[in-house]
């Protein structure tokens, strides 16, 4: 009996290009024992033997010449194509801002498949700073679940449209629930997310809030916030040890913030440790 062929891989299912070559190779190589990592490489345009290899190894970077020939080679649709390039300009992007353009594209690109709706609700989740807080505000009695209540409470203001689209996607992720009396509760249901929308999502939260607590200075009385800052002089041991703290203190918060069942206002704390100088370097 003939084995039976594994499906070919939806182009649209992947954000890493390099991973859907190295998946397509393997399907193609299912379905036809003479193809090498030779003839693939051929497919691309490239004489290079290992060139495969060196893509799915982050040696090499696919080029566009490349792209159009393997396009050609296994007849991808135009739009396939199109999203390969988007993949390979997502993956080559130099910036946080450019990362989150060419993401924001392969949305757009992943409009009418499966796969995009639950992307772009992760991403939505992580990248927008003000849905933890609305999370939060949703539960307070005082507020009743009002999206222009909870939208005026929030500090600077959000729009009771966008209180309403943070309500919805909070729901169809499961992390709130209706009571049925006209009430919130919270649900704590992890959220699976590829790493690379939780690394560019959560790149764009924390640019976010640091902006914001910039702005404290000055939007608040000193009674009002604690902005504190020290500047440490550590060996990479050290590092390690003051990152440990951090880590302790901040599972301490976490701990703390369960047993406040009146909570009446919402807090931001951040805490950022990061180098001010390079590594001294050994004398030779």
């Amino acid at each position: 009996m003939d084995k039976a062929r594994a499906p070919a891989p939806t182009i649209y299912e992947y954000l890493d290009y390099r991973h859907f070559l190295a998946d397509l190779f393997e399907s193609l190589r299912a379905d036809d024992s003479s193809m090498s990592f030779r003839s693939f490489a051929r497919m691309a345009g490239s004489s290079s033997p290992n060139y495969l290899q060196l893509i799915r190894d982050r040696k090499l970077n696919i080029g566009a010449g490349a792209i159009h020939a393997l396009s050609r080679a296994l007849h991808l649709p135009a739009k396939e194509r199109k999203y390969l390039e988007y993949l390979a300009a997502f993956d080559h992007a130099k910036t946080h801002e450019e990362k989150d353009r060419w993401f924001r594209i392969i949305l757009i690109a992943r409009e009418y498949t499966s796969v995009r709706s639950l992307d772009k609700k992760q991403y939505d989740l992580f990248s927008h700073w003000y849905i933890p807080v609305i999370r939060e505000l949703l539960v307070q009695p005082s507020l009743k679940g009002d999206p222009a209540r909870i939208g005026e409470a929030i500090i600077p203001p959000v729009s009771t449209a966008k209180v309403r689209k943070a309500i919805d996607l909070l729901v169809s992720l499961g992390l709130v629930v209706a009571t049925g009396d006209g009430g919130w509760a919270q649900a704590a249901r992890a959220v699976s997310t590829p790493s690379e929308v939780l690394s560019l999502a959560v790149t764009t939260y924390h640019k976010k809030v640091i902006e914001l607590a910039g702005k404290a200075i000055e939007r608040f009385a000193p009674d009002e916030r604690d902005i504190r800052s020290v500047t440490l002089g550590v060996s990479r041991e050290g590092y390690a040890e003051v990152k440990m703290r951090m880590e302790a203190f901040w599972k301490e918060l976490l701990a703390f913030s369960e047993t406040q069942k009146t909570a009446d206002r919402v807090y931001q704390v951040n805490l950022q440790l990061f180098p001010m100088s390079i590594t001294e370097v050994d004398p030779e």
